[in-house]
């Protein structure tokens, strides 16, 4: 449908371009080739056509977006910037160039999709045809997990049907079948022929939708599991991707998604009940234990009674027993009694301090009443939560807690396991 726009706008364009006539290349602006496209129902091929630029090259000079359009036949023009041309009617961009272009949604992109659908399935045919990945001769990791896939999606999951040996033959039958039926059809008018070649499209149709082992394709790596999808002998791609792990590779898995996660939110986007149950108490204790040592030593007549004083020298402790046990003794003259009570006065004088393993308990009660509530201590003094999280402990809670689904998966939460040759793999579907 021809598109309403002001011609007086469109004659000033041409007439500029008319002016440059002669050279090799013509500069417009975006929106004049937009305009130009609306005056031709965005056909590419009748601009280029225009006297003006016959022979020439057009150039636009800055991004041109031509999204969500009719554009077709768009050729021979430089894009000195972005070229958009998603969802438009292009075909193909032979003749273009540009800075980048984006072509979703387009005829195009159906076309090359198709191409690399079907380079897919020649390799995955020259798989086949080697039996790459039959477990009696492979070891390789992608061989052993796409057997793993291929055992769930036919048998455990349900959602493909397997491959039988004989159906290759049977579909080359049908193939030849179909191409006979189709030339009666063209030649005459039979119904029951039709009806006997929809019979046929439609068992072409189911056989063709069934899958061996070599039609699972191996995309990418997902953490340390495989990603594969299914492409169909009738290049259906689908929308599905399975990752697939053995017990430790999606273990190991899930803890490099929780390190991403702690990267990304930090230990404060937890749960913060479930986080203080894995705190490193021994190691939030040592951040104070130097200060409340020196508290402590430094103010011992504040934390001490007098009876835990001691003498710094033991001798002295012994001589004054001594001295006290002879004082007791009736026998002892009064001269002697005199002396031994100048000496014991002079022995009490003596330095006093707290046993070592009294200051060892007091301090180790300080630091344990400190860190009673371990969390509001961090938040109280400052301190990065994530130097005293247990991070392994931490990890596995977590792991234990949500599953391997609700950690991996974010398409939907979901995981499911299967055993395969006495060992346990798990599958998970993260895009559908």
């Amino acid at each position: 449908m021809r598109v309403n726009i002001d011609i007086s706008q469109i004659q000033k364009v041409v007439q500029m371009l008319v002016e440059e006539e002669g050279q090799e290349s013509v500069v417009i602006t975006p929106e004049q080739y937009i305009d130009l496209l609306k005056f031709t129902d965005y056909n590419g091929k009748l601009v280029q056509n225009m006297k003006q630029f016959r022979g020439k090259r057009i150039v636009i000079d800055g991004d041109l977006s031509l999204r969500n359009t009719d554009a077709n036949n768009i050729t021979n023009i430089t894009v000195n910037g972005g070229l958009d041309l998603s969802y438009t009617l292009v075909n193909s961009i032979e003749g273009l160039i540009y800075n980048n272009i984006s072509t979703y949604g387009t005829p195009y992109e159906k076309i090359q999709i198709k191409k690399q659908r079907q380079i897919e399935l020649a390799k995955q045919n020259d798989l086949r045809q080697e039996d790459e990945w039959n477990l009696e001769t492979a070891t390789s990791e992608i061989a052993i997990l796409a057997n793993v896939l291929f055992e769930y999606l036919t048998s455990s999951f349900g959602l493909y049907e397997a491959k039988e040996p004989n159906h290759d033959a049977r579909l080359q039958e049908l193939y030849d079948e179909k191409e006979r039926m189709e030339e009666i059809e063209r030649e005459t008018e039979d119904n029951e022929n039709l009806m006997d070649l929809e019979a046929v499209e439609e068992e072409i149709e189911e056989l063709e939708k069934r899958i061996d082992l070599y039609n699972l394709v191996y995309d990418y790596k997902y953490y340390r599991m495989r990603v594969f999808y299914v492409l169909t002998n009738d290049l259906e791609e689908s929308k599905e991707r399975w990752a697939v792990g053995d017990n430790y590779d999606t273990h190991m898995s899930a803890y490099e998604r929780i390190d991403e996660l702690i990267d990304d939110i930090g230990m404060k986007g937890f749960n913060q009940s479930f986080v203080e149950d894995y705190i490193d108490i021994e190691e939030l204790k040592e951040t104070f234990r130097e200060d409340e040592e020196n508290n402590v030593r430094e103010n011992l007549e504040d934390y001490f009674d007098e009876d835990d004083f001691e003498y710094s020298d033991p001798k002295v402790q012994e001589r004054i027993d001594e001295l006290e046990a002879r004082l007791e003794d009736s026998e002892i003259d009064q001269e002697e009694a005199d002396e031994l009570n100048e000496e014991l006065d002079e022995l009490k004088d003596s330095d006093k301090t707290i046993p070592e393993n009294l200051i060892e308990e007091k301090v180790e009660n300080l630091i344990s009443d400190l860190v009673d509530d371990p969390m509001s201590v961090i938040e109280n003094y400052g301190l990065e939560i994530e130097n005293y999280i247990d991070t392994q402990g931490f990890k596995e809670g977590l792991l234990q807690s949500d599953g391997i689904g609700h950690t991996l998966n974010s398409y939907d939460g979901s995981d499911e396991t299967i055993e395969f040759n006495d060992e346990t793999y798990y599958i998970l579907q993260i895009e559908g």
